[in-house]
């Protein structure tokens, strides 16, 4: 998916939606571990059909949910049970090569592994398309634009999602390792953005063929902090995207890559320690998603699973050299529970 570089001003109805400066937003984050062995653990919740669990609870379920009569597929990654970790693709973002191996177009298995793979999924727009930028293991492959929606990953693989720039992102006592970013908050505060609601369709993205209505995919956040993927390869428009992720619950929100190729969606049903299948799919979607497995051409995320015990989790070096310098993430056990 390319789109041009964007800048937009609404004078009716006093909204005004820019690129930069950054406005202002509301931004959330997936909450405190737990370090006891007295929490409860994470449950099953009505409409939501658990895909994978472990000794903490429920790490993975989806449901579907109605938008613009249109049906779409939401991921939910429980904030406490799994971790997240980026991946670049073999020809997008630029500079690939450049990036340490377990950060790479295919899933590093040796490194990923251990945890076990819990979910995979599509990431955003090419670099070519201006729409926002990307640093991962610390190497910045394009500049971080002031303005942009924004996910945000730590050396826990915990997950952050906001306007880059804004006075609370990235949130305090918050150190990214990797960010991705793409245009501006498709959902702020529990509902569409003036954005999402009234940008012209171009500001979304350019649709194959300049027909609006495209396959999309986005993510966000819901109010526990737990990270939600939606996707459709129905033909909707952005508002129809953003409806769809508040009716998923995302409170705070990004719309991801869009086209017929390029929204990919997988879960086991078990931690995958080694390649394998994913059960829970996107339906109709051009690809399977055992392609991150081996090595696919654009970018990715891979959810993968805390361990077990309470107090315990996988946690990478973090960053000790300058932003822009290559600092491999390879996560280890950390925590009194291991």
């Amino acid at each position: 998916m390319v789109v041009g570089a964007l800048a937009l001003v609404f004078v009716a109805g006093a909204v005004a939606l820019s690129r930069s400066p950054a406005p202002a937003t509301t931004t959330s984050t997936s909450p405190p571990r737990a370090t006891t062995t007295t929490v409860a653990p994470e449950r099953a919740q009505p409409f939501w059909a658990v895909v994978s669990h472990s000794a903490r609870g429920v790490m993975v379920d989806y449901r579907n949910v109605v938008a613009g009569g249109v049906t779409f597929r939401a991921l939910r990654l429980r904030a406490r049970t799994t971790f997240l970790r980026w991946h670049v693709g073999s020809g997008d973002p630029v500079r690939w090569a450049s990036v340490p191996k377990d950060a790479g177009p295919s899933i590093d298995w040796p490194v990923e592994g251990p945890a076990g793979v819990v979910a995979v999924f599509n990431g955003a727009f090419k670099q070519a398309a201006g729409a926002g930028g990307s640093m991962v293991d610390g190497l910045v492959l394009s500049p971080l634009v002031r303005g942009d929606a924004s996910l945000a990953l730590d050396a826990y693989g915990h997950w952050a999602i906001g306007t880059w720039g804004s006075p609370a992102f990235p949130p305090r006592d918050f150190t990214p390792t990797t960010v991705r970013q793409n245009l501006v908050l498709l959902v702020a505060n529990g509902r569409p953005t003036p954005a999402a609601l009234h940008a012209p369709w171009r500001f979304w993205g350019d649709p194959l063929h300049e027909v609006p209505p495209e396959p999309r995919s986005g993510l966000g956040v819901d109010a526990a902090g737990n990270l939600i993927y939606v996707a459709t390869m129905g033909h909707v428009l952005a508002p129809d995207l953003a409806r769809a992720m508040v009716a998923a619950g995302v409170v705070t929100g990004m719309e991801l890559d869009i086209n017929p190729f390029w929204p990919i969606l997988g879960a086991p049903f078990a931690p995958l320690h080694h390649p394998g299948n994913y059960s829970v799919q996107l339906p109709l979607a051009q690809h399977d998603p055992t392609i991150y497995n081996t090595g696919w051409e654009r970018d990715f995320f891979v959810a993968l699973a805390e361990p077990g015990r309470w107090g315990c989790d996988w946690r990478a070096p973090g960053l000790h050299a300058p932003l822009g310098t290559a600092q491999p993430q390879i996560p280890h056990r950390v925590g009194p529970g291991c």
